[in-house]
């Protein structure tokens, strides 16, 4: 269990960059700065829900991985 932390370290580090890029995706789809607020609020707050998904679900992934290899 000598690579334990080196895994762990990995896996955090995995979990804080999919939080920073869920975030940018989130603060995107929020700023409605030069559009009108409502036209296209639906599509655009859709997609952004489906890209924090998808980056959120391959963390996980991410992260599974990295902590199953230690085992």
């Amino acid at each position: 269990m000598s690579g334990e932390p080196g895994h762990l370290r990995s896996a955090v580090e995995r979990l804080m960059e999919a939080q920073r890029e869920a975030l940018e995706v989130t603060n995107r789809a929020l700023d409605a700065e030069g559009e009108d607020e409502f036209a296209g609020a639906g599509e655009r707050l859709e997609g952004a829900l489906v890209d924090v998904r998808d980056i959120l679900e391959g963390a996980l992934e991410d992260t599974r991985d990295a902590l199953e290899g230690e085992a």
